[in-house]
């Protein structure tokens, strides 16, 4: 089968990759292979900066201010959407600039709910900073109350949609135990055939694995993809393997095999690489819920190492056993570049392109959906990142609040344009940030 980075015998589209000499990881062993860590010397990457437009402000468009959401003098925040979508979780922009988004209508743990289901599309062709529209590309599927293993019975179901992804001649997306894909050709906003399982996940066998997934592609061709589970209470190394980052390589005939890139994770849940020539990938990992009191937190994790583990729920981090294991080694788990508080749950995160001016210019925009309880700590922060590495160094401060008290920060991702969108799932909206400086292309 032709897969969307398979190239061999395949013809390839003009948005498929050239043909790469990668591997999937091998599983976890104990001579783990060492790539650039944390603990490592920093190693010199770049960034090719977006282009500059020449057209207008993008402040200067009519669309419709977010007064309840706040930004730095230096720039305007807009709402993009005219309609809500509530669940709105994952973005991701279309090789031609469209922006897709999925929304699930599986209530989530953290209280979104009444979403519809699908995968859908917020056109802006006129220009005005403002969606036309939201154009169901594959969906609606409402949920029924029952769990997502029986919603996906049929395999059209998007009850429990999460992860979202473009490369190549596909996009791809993620249901409660599986990654699937349907055909896309640039400007496609309706599904033109049915899905086909690219990878089950080995969710199915984890009793609390959770459906929100997310994925992403690394420099090297790979798909990396997210599987967070519960709170535990118990360690050994069953435990410490449900929560992980896999790896998939899509050019292999399906279905496929997942691999392990790194365990001892709670919940990964959103994945970022960096778009600097080193390609560093980092997940936004959520430590457990009951870790007051003995130094949980939140965490931006540099995926280090192929096989390494964050030593989830054993180890509260890098050397620090959880009081209950206290004689469990934590000395070779990985450790987070940048910690953010407890409940705070760190989101969707991505890196400025250069369109963003100092002392924002290439840093990390992390989107956090807040406490549980309370709605407290939504918002969207900033991380400055090294002017060498192109890594968070920390700390993290805060860029965008407001969302509070009926709305959650879900996702952050830059548009091609180098704008910032913001997804909020209960509220259902999505806005966008742009510097008072920065023009569209023309």
């Amino acid at each position: 089968m032709c897969g969307v980075l398979f190239v061999g015998a395949c013809s390839t589209t003009q948005d498929e990759p050239p043909s790469i000499d990668a591997s999937v990881p091998p599983p976890r062993t104990d001579g783990a292979v060492p790539v650039p860590s944390p603990d490592a010397a920093p190693p010199v990457c770049d960034i090719v900066d977006i282009p500059q437009g020449k057209g207008r402000l993008f402040c200067e468009l009519p669309g419709a201010d977010a007064p309840d959401v706040t930004v730095p003098p230096e720039f305007c925040v807009r709402e993009l959407t005219t309609t809500p979508v509530l669940e709105a979780r994952v973005m991701a922009f279309a090789p031609n600039g469209d922006l897709f988004l999925t929304a699930p209508s599986q209530s989530t743990v953290g209280g979104a709910h009444g979403g519809p289901g699908g995968i859908f599309v917020l056109p802006d062709d006129d220009g005005d900073g403002r969606a036309d529209a939201v154009l169901p590309f594959a969906g609606t599927w409402p949920s029924d109350g029952r769990p997502c293993a029986a919603l996906e019975a049929d395999p059209k179901g998007l009850a429990c949609v999460h992860g979202l992804l473009f490369s190549g001649s596909h996009v791809y997306y993620t249901r409660s135990d599986e990654i699937r894909r349907f055909p896309y050709r640039s400007g496609d906003r309706t599904a033109t055939s049915d899905s086909e399982l690219v990878a089950k996940l080995g969710g199915a066998s984890i009793p609390d694995a959770r459906f929100a997934h997310t994925l992403e592609r690394t420099k090297d061709g790979l798909v990396y993809v997210s599987r967070g589970r519960g709170d535990s209470s118990a360690c050994s190394d069953e435990e410490m393997s449900r929560g992980a980052v896999l790896a998939i390589d899509p050019r292999g005939a399906l279905p496929l095999v997942p691999s392990i890139v790194a365990d001892g994770f709670r919940n990964p849940m959103y994945l970022r690489c960096s778009p600097s020539s080193c390609g560093d990938c980092y997940a936004s990992e959520l430590s457990g819920d009951d870790w007051d009191g003995v130094g949980g937190r939140e965490k931006l994790s540099l995926l280090g190492k192929i096989g390494e583990t964050w030593g989830y729920p054993c180890c509260v981090g890098q050397g620090e056993p959880h009081p209950r294991f206290r004689a469990h080694d934590c000395a070779n788990v990985g450790r987070e570049l940048v910690s953010i508080p407890l409940h705070d749950t760190n989101f969707g995160l991505d890196f400025d392109r250069g369109g963003f001016p100092a002392p924002y210019r290439h840093g990390l925009f992390v989107a956090l959906h807040g406490v549980f309880t309370s709605f407290g700590g939504t918002g969207v922060v900033f991380v400055p990142t090294d002017p060498i590495s192109k890594r968070p160094t920390g700390p993290a401060t805060a860029f965008a609040r407001g969302f509070a008290p009926t709305g959650r920060a879900t996702d952050a991702v830059f548009a091609p344009d180098g704008r910032l969108f913001v997804a909020d799932d209960t509220a259902g909206k999505i806005y966008w940030i742009a510097p008072r400086t920065l023009r569209a292309a023309k």
